[in-house]
Parts: C-alpha cells; structure tokens; sequence
C-alpha cells in the first residue's frame, strides 16, 4: 500500500541513476543533432560560396603575360 497519507515511497538509487542517465542521454542527443545541423549549414554556405571563390582564385586573376614562356621541346633554352 501506499502508507499513512497515500504518498509513494521515495525513490531508490537506482531510479535516481537511471533517470539522471536519462537526462544526459538527452543532452548528449541534442548536442549532437545541434552539431549535424551546423555541419549541414557550413556546408550549404560552402557550396552557395564556392563561385565566388573561384572567381577571385589566383588562376583566374593571372593574364596571359603573367605565365611562364615556352621553351623548346626538349632543350634547355
């Protein structure tokens, strides 16, 4: 039965572990699937960045007289 005043009885220590097991289980998902959720952000604005990246690169900014000359086939010179 329940005792005098009908309350339950008080928790064991096991219940305590298992519900505090609980609740870190729960933070632990959430961290995680905050943490997948900023991984899928970074990559969209990677891929929404990337033209502008290559627009600007290095190799696109070099002119024709910037590039080493041609030398002979197979000669020093």
């Amino acid at each position: 039965m329940g005792g005098i005043f009908g309350g339950r009885p008080a928790p064991t220590q096991a219940e305590k572990d298992a519900q505090a097991a609980q609740a870190r289980a729960a933070q632990r998902a959430e961290a995680q699937e905050r943490t997948e959720m900023q991984g899928a952000q970074a990559r969209r604005r990677l891929r929404r960045s990337g033209g502008m990246k290559l627009l600007f690169s290095p190799a696109r900014t070099e002119g024709p007289g910037d590039l080493p000359k041609p030398t002979k086939l197979g000669g020093n010179n």
